[in-house]
């Protein structure tokens, strides 16, 4: 999938306003004198607190100044000009594709004198018209946002006006990520689109989640746009979600974090009988942060790493197997003492059919009358028949199967961040996220179903994604950005693909691919086997008819903005 946005030239007759860009947030204001009369050739000195990257503007014969692209970030912004008191404001904090507006009235001064505003009341917003609302780092980061595999910020979507209950879908091997999904402003949940330092992160084959979640960590902060988007938004009907990774600062930092929960800490229904117990489910999730600067005011780095696992009791499942006696063919000690009849005998209509016996003893098949394929897979089966119980008085349910279901994920971001000059940035980011996800087979080697209810076996998967971008300042008018992003989503479930075991170890002709020597690997392991009655069913084999499967999914998007601001 490939997409190009690109906007060569946007032609804005605004009246004094600042356009923000996705990916960087935007200053604007007037600067008055106590009149109220327009000061014009002020200067406008923002510096950002945790880079000191400094960006300088001047105010034009309305007294309006901008700056078009900052990095999100709290600044400390400086207002003065000739004969007039300097105001400072200490801490003002600059979001993502959002205007902040600082207007300020300056006094005359006798002498050199500096204002401070330690605090400063927010204004409506009237220099976008876009409705949206943001969660800021330390909203992700203390904010409770579990997920069923630890920690995701999109389960605070949901605070964001507008914005349905969050919840997950699909097995653990189709969505690794446990990525959540929501309906905003009734729009169905396929119509959010999530996009990453700019970077797309969609799920083709499932449109409501998407590829890679981001550790809480490394999330600097999330906007998402509800209404009246931008055009470089666009392929949302719901929300565009915008979500910034952390980005390195003058000072080295770093953070650790170890999250544990268990079944020992989880409750049981109110209606649970007296005595029932929860199954084994031993969740990790642990990780840290670091970031500082390469060359100091200009190369900065960040990092993260998280690592999640689970160990849990998958089952048990309960299941009617054949004895170790039918296992050979000796059906004599059936409940009931039913007669086996000869498969061989008899017409269409059963007329003529007769009791099977071997030399003389009924109810017992001749071990040369055993199918090949049928004695081999009597052969997987043997482990399980070992561990049989007592049946019901009717014979069945036999068999307990339980096993250890498993899941690792390990995800991680790299992010650097380059200030040539006051007017120019550039940045690149790299993640990935590797997972393994094993559903045990009930009955093992023979397969069956999955006990854990997702993908049977093993589902291994590598999600990457890569954001690149850049903007420019020619002018306090003229802006330029650009960003290109990657994403590669690569996800499979491979139950038993080892060997061709249809055809080499069953011997049933026609399985794993014969003919297809170009594609063997996705053609081997066991076919399915379904035995099914009035009594019981059982599966053997790969029963799940979505196995196995492998995709590898590549997404490209760039997108080029030129803004001009001219006029009122």
């Amino acid at each position: 999938k490939f997409s190009i946005a690109m906007l060569l030239l946007g032609l804005c007759i605004l009246s004094s306003a600042a356009k923000a860009q996705v990916l960087y947030g935007s200053l604007t204001g007037k600067v008055t004198d106590q009149s109220g009369a327009a000061l014009p050739n002020a200067t406008v000195e923002a510096v950002n607190t945790g880079t000191g990257v400094t960006q300088t503007a001047t105010t034009d014969a309305a007294g309006d100044y901008r700056f078009n692209a900052l990095q999100p970030g709290t600044y400390k912004v400086s207002i003065s000009a000739s004969g007039f008191a300097t105001k400072v404001f200490e801490r003002m904090d600059v979001g993502a594709n959002v205007v902040r507006r600082v207007d300020t009235q300056l006094e005359v001064a006798t002498q050199k004198q500096t204002l401070t505003v330690t605090s400063e009341a927010p204004l409506l917003q009237t220099d976008k018209a876009d409705v949206h609302g943001n969660l800021t780092r330390r909203e992700v980061n203390d904010l409770p946002s579990a997920g069923s595999q630890g920690r995701n910020f999109q389960s605070l979507l949901q605070l964001i006006p507008g914005a349905g209950l969050t919840s997950e879908t699909n097995s653990l091997a189709g969505n690794p990520e446990r990525a959540m999904n929501t309906n905003v402003n009734g729009q169905s949940n396929q119509s959010v689109n999530t996009r990453i330092d700019g970077t797309q992160d969609a799920y083709p084959w499932l449109p409501a989640n998407v590829a890679y979640v981001p550790p809480s960590d490394a999330i600097e902060e999330v906007n998402v746009v509800t209404n009246s988007f931008d055009a470089e938004q666009g392929m949302a009907g719901g929300a565009a979600v915008n979500v910034q990774i952390k980005s390195g600062t003058n000072q080295f930092h770093g953070s650790a974090d170890w999250f544990h929960t268990d079944q020992n800490f989880a409750a049981l229904n109110y209606f649970s009988r007296p005595g029932t117990t929860i199954n084994r489910n031993n969740q990790n999730q642990f990780g840290g942060t670091f970031g500082g600067p390469i060359k100091k005011d200009k190369l900065f780095f960040f990092g993260d790493y998280e690592r999640t696992t689970q160990r849990g009791k998958a089952g048990p499942d309960t299941r009617t197997l054949p004895t170790a006696q039918m296992a050979t063919g000796d059906f004599r000690n059936l409940p009931g003492n039913p007669i086996i009849y000869d498969p061989a005998t008899g017409d269409s209509h059963g007329a003529g059919k007769q009791q099977v016996s071997c030399n003389g003893v009924q109810n017992v098949i001749c071990p040369n009358r055993i199918d090949p394929a049928s004695a081999a897979l009597i052969q997987l089966l043997q482990p399980s028949i070992a561990n049989e119980v007592a049946p019901n008085n009717l014979g069945l349910n036999n068999f307990f199967g339980s096993g250890t279901a498993l899941f690792n994920r390990d995800n991680a971001d790299i992010k650097i961040n380059y200030v040539p000059t006051q007017k120019s940035m550039v940045f690149a980011r790299y993640s990935f996220s590797r997972i393994l996800v094993f559903d045990p087979p009930l009955l093992g080697d023979a397969g069956g179903d999955a006990t854990n209810g997702g993908q049977l076996g093993n589902a291994p998967g590598l999600i990457q994604s890569v954001g690149l971008g850049a903007t420019d300042t020619f002018t306090p008018n003229l802006l330029f950005d650009w960003n290109f992003g990657y994403t590669r989503q690569r996800l499979g479930a491979t139950f038993d693909l080892g060997t061709p075991k249809g055809l080499d170890l069953l011997k049933i002709p026609g399985t794993n691919g014969a003919g297809n020597p170009n594609n063997n690997f996705l053609y081997n392991g066991l076919p399915a086997f379904q035995v099914q009655s009035a009594a019981a069913n059982v599966n053997f084999g790969n029963p799940n008819t979505g196995n196995p499967y492998l995709f590898r999914d590549n997404q490209f998007v760039s997108g080029a903005n030129l803004s001009w601001t001219h006029g009122r």
